[in-house]
């Protein structure tokens, strides 16, 4: 049996992507526990922070989710932890400064639209951390895009946030038990007290992730941000 400490739930259309951390002796790793058929979890009863016993199969995921095993048991909850235990762990994992490093590879523009990408056959890694110098959120269609500074100096700019609290806090933002102007109150949210709520927090951590090729590219995207919203900022706006 392995221990994994659920670190990541993204949400993708209509199921879970999950990341865990697992020590593997003095080494802290990303693992990404996929079911036997497909890439993602329709149900996924467990939140981030637990920490989970599974039994884990290597897979031969084509790069660059080399992260990738195959859950072949169910999940059993030992444990949680708190939030800010967990960034500590990934602090310990996975961590670049710069952007040739989050992923090992090359990260291109997008010439003909927005977003970043790389190239499947280039990528070493589809998972890493980075401390980001600031860090912008905007809604695009009643989506949330991020667009952050790396310690380097280097910009990336509208990346898709698939964050599943933070997509969570979004729909309850937009819900239409609020009333009325939600889209506008959500705008002033992000542009105001967001941003001190975030850049101020010691453990604000963020995860980037690549998804899966897609027309020959895979596409960069925010996977978790850390603090996590929380409920009672809903009551700010």
């Amino acid at each position: 049996m392995s221990r994994l400490l659920i670190t990541e739930i993204t949400r993708m259309g209509p199921a879970f992507c999950v990341i865990g951390l697992q020590r593997e002796k003095d080494r802290i790793q990303s693992i990404r526990p996929i079911p036997s058929c497909g890439h993602g979890w329709l149900r996924f009863p467990h939140r981030r922070c637990d920490i989970l016993d599974c039994a884990l199969t290597p897979f031969p995921a084509p790069c660059p989710h080399v992260e990738d095993r195959v859950a072949t048991s169910g999940f059993q909850k030992s444990t949680t932890i708190p939030e800010t235990e967990v960034v500590t762990y990934l602090r310990k994992a996975e961590v670049s400064r710069s952007l040739p490093d989050l992923f090992g590879c090359r990260v291109y523009e997008n010439k003909t639209g927005s977003g970043l990408f790389a190239i499947p056959g280039e990528a070493k890694r589809s998972i890493c951390g980075c401390e980001t110098q600031n860090l912008r959120l905007e809604l695009c269609a009643n989506e949330l895009r991020a667009t952050l500074a790396l310690p380097s100096g280097e910009v990336l700019r509208d990346l898709p946030v698939v964050d599943h609290d933070w997509r969570g806090f979004v729909d309850a933002a937009l819900a239409p038990s609020r009333g009325a102007n939600q889209v506008a109150r959500l705008e002033r949210f992000l542009n105001s007290h967001f941003h001190y709520k975030i850049m101020s927090c010691p453990h604000h951590f963020v995860r980037l992730g690549l998804t899966r090729p897609y027309h020959d590219y895979c596409w960069l995207m925010l996977d978790t941000l850390f603090p996590l919203p929380r409920p009672e900022w809903l009551g700010e706006f």
